[in-house]
């Protein structure tokens, strides 16, 4: 059974400079939007995915610049599934969902989130990635009925590929859900549908869930991940600046999950600095080793001056839309950590 829609922080984003790519601030209201009329999708047709195993989509990108230290990783090296949502790549239009035979928004999803965040989860699996119809960037804001159906329609997108996934593909593979803001709601929904107290709880290698507030409340028996190589647990995070701290934070009587993607570990705040693996930039262009230092504070994860050309002045303070690129290697090499010990 889902849990009922909360509030959702995770959308003052900001343009950042540190050529992550960038997405604007809804300025739509509700009232200038229309149910939509769009087609469903069709599971069984691969255009409506936005990667599958063996296609060589964008998701299959590797870094430019990538360390010789960094290996490139077969697919199907490992038993292994990874199943991808991105984040909402809706700004603006008229429909509360999008279509998914745009053009724009599936090359803009392509060429961003496919490309720059899904490409962090190819460990050696083979990574599933549905096209959905995504609800506008608006509804985390309005927050009315209507914002919670269009989430619902975009779920049942989700739910269907998820499914379909399941019963064609699967064969018993261990699963690695990922995903990033619009995304990770998604999955918290899959999550507490088909693996929270359910068979396929022991076929989870563990949930990436950055962008959103996710709370351990949120599940019966899937745990928070608490260290490296832990299996059948959700990690999440949020990235903020500096001392900032959002004013959504405290609104619930429950501090976020934050899983800290440098060390993934509870038993220290902070990571060091050399620890930190490196950026994953707006080119697909890997750089800035050793430049990063966050810590966990009450649920979030603020990240200090970046120790790059003109730091301060790239220092801001919502840095939701690099959740993923700021610690491209960390999480891919922690994927692939929780991969292997699952086996």
């Amino acid at each position: 059974m889902k849990k009922l829609l909360h509030a959702y922080p995770g959308f003052g984003i900001l343009a950042i400079s540190l050529s992550l790519g960038a997405c604007n601030e809804a300025l739509q209201t509700p009232d200038e939007l229309v149910w939509n009329e769009h087609r469903a999708p069709e599971y069984t047709d691969s255009q409506d995915w936005a990667a599958l195993p063996g296609r060589g989509d964008l998701a299959d990108e590797v870094p430019k610049r990538l360390p010789d230290s960094a290996k490139v990783y077969s697919e199907n090296e490992l038993p292994i599934d990874v199943f991808f949502v991105y984040p909402t790549q809706y700004f603006e239009g008229k429909w509360w969902n999008a279509s998914l035979d745009d053009e724009d928004i599936n090359d803009i999803t392509d060429n961003y989130p496919m490309r720059l965040q899904a490409s962090a989860f190819q460990m050696g699996g083979k990574l599933y990635a549905p096209r959905y119809r995504q609800a506008h960037i608006g509804v985390f804001s309005w927050q009315d009925s209507t914002s919670y159906e269009a989430l619902e329609l975009a779920y049942a997108d989700v739910k269907a590929a998820f499914q379909h996934y399941l019963t064609h593909w699967n064969d018993g593979r261990k699963i690695i859900l990922a995903g990033h803001s619009q995304g990770s709601w998604h999955l918290r929904w899959l999550l507490q549908e088909f693996f929270d107290d359910q068979p396929l709880q022991k076929q989870l290698v563990a949930a990436y869930g950055p962008g959103f507030d996710l709370y351990a409340s949120d599940f019966k028996s899937i745990p928070p991940c608490s260290y490296p190589a832990q299996v059948g647990c959700v990690c999440s995070w949020m990235t903020y600046g500096g001392s900032y701290k959002p004013p959504w934070l405290g609104y619930k009587n429950e501090t976020p999950i934050c899983t800290h993607p440098v060390h993934w570990s509870d038993t220290a705040p902070c990571n060091q600095q050399e620890d930190h693996a490196g950026v994953v930039l707006s080119k697909m262009k890997f750089a800035h080793e050793q430049s990063l230092e966050a810590c966990i504070e009450q649920g979030i994860l603020s990240l200090g001056e970046p120790d790059v050309p003109f730091g301060r002045q790239l220092q801001r303070d919502n840095w939701h839309i690099g959740d993923i690129n700021l610690f491209w290697l960390n999480i891919r090499e922690n994927a692939r950590l929780r991969a292997i010990a699952s086996r």
